[in-house]
């Protein structure tokens, strides 16, 4: 005949096993929900890059000629050429945003960088300078608790210091 003892130990085994299984599925299922929901956001910035009046407003951008703050601010500034400067502010945001989002982790680096790499690159090697400068000349004359578009900044730099660790990355 079988010991209650051994019966009450092999009933608080299965209740254990049950529980630790039922915390490896949770587990597993907020971590696959995590990755799908930073894929989700990932794409949804992806679709706004794709869309023809952001593709518009970045490739004028890009050929805007400037020789150097001054001169940009001068053609292209918020009071001289409004339309000019609402393009590249709103350009300009949405490299920001993501690389606010990734430096709080709510986007992955591996997927940007898949989608984005060059255009990131391209984009603040050209407007980098005008961010910075817009930093130093205008930001600095108002009140502000950050640097405008430093997570512009960090994304670039994110991209770069990814580059360096793992040179066979490079595009």
């Amino acid at each position: 005949m079988v010991d209650l003892a051994m019966l009450q130990a092999v009933r608080d085994l299965v209740a254990i096993f049950g529980v630790i299984a039922g915390l490896t599925y949770y587990v597993l299922t907020v971590r696959n929900q995590d990755k799908s929901r930073k894929a989700q956001l990932l794409m949804g910035l992806y679709e706004a890059y794709r869309s023809p009046e952001f593709r518009n407003q970045l490739s004028e951008i890009l050929s805007q000629e400037w020789d150097d703050f001054d001169d940009f601010w001068e053609k292209y500034g918020i009071d001289t050429n409004p339309e000019a400067w609402v393009k590249w502010v709103s350009v300009v945001s949405y490299f920001h945003g993501i690389g606010v989002l990734l430096r709080q982790e709510l986007i992955d680096i591996d997927l940007v960088e898949e989608l984005l790499v060059n255009i990131i690159l391209i984009s603040w090697v050209r407007m980098g300078p005008i961010v910075k400068g817009f930093r130093e000349n205008v930001a600095r004359t108002r009140s502000s608790r950050y640097d405008p578009y430093s997570g512009f900044e960090y994304l670039y730099s994110e991209i770069k210091r990814r580059e360096q660790q793992h040179p066979e990355l490079r595009t």
